[in-house]
């Protein structure tokens, strides 16, 4: 399924992960319930700046494993511009058509899982790089 065949309006939203399943074991976390064709992991040096982009249609979700990073975000035409502190546990969901800039404010490493492959090109063509001001 593309995300122009998925109906289903994807917003923004931003949370700690708590687990589903706990015992003497460990637990167990889930993070996602949707269909994704990539999942990566991205490191980050203390402060470094990644992304000051948005993606036409695919949506991306971030895993925080290690250290603080400050997401900021906006609408296209720089509305809307909030800014968070994302630590270990916290998962993100970021929708088509909203800019996002990634800012270590320590040694991080997130994973990184979108709704369209990075493969052929893919991640290029959906890619639009500007920055929020």
């Amino acid at each position: 399924m593309t995300q122009k065949e998925n109906t289903k309006k994807v917003m923004f939203e931003n949370r700690k992960i708590e687990p589903v399943f706990t015992d003497d074991r460990g637990s167990i976390f889930d993070l996602i319930e949707e269909k994704v064709s990539h999942v990566g992991i991205i490191t980050f040096n203390k402060g470094v700046t990644r992304a000051n982009h948005y993606h036409k249609e695919s949506v991306q979700y971030s895993y925080i494993l290690e250290g603080k990073i400050k997401l900021a975000i906006s609408d296209i035409d720089g509305t809307d511009k909030k800014e968070i502190i994302l630590e270990p546990g916290m998962l993100t969901t970021i929708p088509p058509k909203m800019v996002h800039v990634y800012t270590a404010l320590s040694k991080a490493v997130m994973i990184d899982i979108t709704t369209m492959s990075r493969k052929d090109n893919g991640y290029e063509e959906d890619t639009v790089r500007m920055s929020i001001k």
